[in-house]
């Protein structure tokens, strides 16, 4: 107890968001202005933590702390032109079909972390596969699915079960790589009116629930796109250089901490 005491003092006096917010069920009439108090009201609301419980639990915010300054640094250095999406994305390695290779033909990051091709299918993934393997990369972001959507149930299992397979592989042969599925970016309906593009939300459910059966993170652009609904091309489907550069890149700094 004398120990987690001292470590939770020592994190309550330098973290500048309260330890204490880690714990919603704490009696908040306990709370004070005094760090010490807070530390001693903590450790009797949960005297029944262990010593290596609490210190992950404090380690997780201050972790969490440090991310989030670490990615407003880098928004205000991009802002100011400090950096570019280029440096953030060094790291980074995307693969997929026309939605991605807008940042190629953009010319926006660097042609060597970057694997598409207009009309790509997972076809094109699975091919690549061995080359995004020799890459290493730390982060591998994947958008797929557009050019695979189908009108009945049998489509949308051999799409989900193609992905999953290609996927364990990755997570076999790189296993410290970040895996972010991309769901399919919603398209301009009121242009793009194939019967197929209705499923685009089906399918992405479905690649929302593969990323957390097998463990790999899932990112939900339709917001940004929704929101930047001018960037639509001609066709409702593709997107201009101001989507890429103004929103989405920094959509994903934001929602996925790639700073680098």
């Amino acid at each position: 107890m004398k120990k987690s005491f001292i470590f939770l003092l020592i994190i309550v006096l330098i973290t500048p968001v309260p330890v204490i917010n880690l714990f919603s069920t704490l009696d908040k009439d306990k709370v004070t202005k005094n760090p010490v108090d807070n530390g001693v009201a903590l450790l009797e609301a949960y005297d029944y933590y262990d010593v290596k419980t609490i210190e992950k639990k404090v380690n997780e915010n201050v972790n969490k702390i440090a991310k989030e300054k670490e990615i407003k640094k880098a928004l205000e250095d991009i802002d100011s032109g400090n950096t570019t999406y280029r440096n953030l994305f060094k790291n980074t390695y995307i693969a997929g079909d026309s939605l991605m290779n807008g940042l190629e033909s953009y010319n926006i990051l660097n042609p060597n972390n970057l694997t598409t091709r207009v009309s790509a299918s997972l076809y094109h993934l699975s091919e690549n596969s061995n080359k995004i393997i020799r890459a290493n990369p730390r982060v591998l972001i994947l958008h797929y699915g557009l050019n695979m959507l189908g009108t009945n149930e049998k489509h949308l299992e051999f799409f989900i079960s193609f992905y999953t397979e290609i996927l364990e592989k990755f997570k076999d042969e790189i296993p410290d790589t970040r895996i972010i599925v991309s769901g399919i970016f919603p398209v301009d309906t009121s242009i793009a009116t194939a019967s197929s593009y209705k499923y685009i939300d089906k399918y992405n459910d479905a690649l929302k629930k593969m990323c957390e059966e097998l463990g790999v993170e899932y990112l939900d652009s339709s917001e940004v796109l929704l929101a930047h609904s001018e960037c639509y091309g001609y066709d409702g489907i593709h997107l201009s250089r101001k989507f890429y550069s103004d929103y989405w890149l920094r959509f994903v700094v934001e929602n996925k901490g790639i700073v680098g």
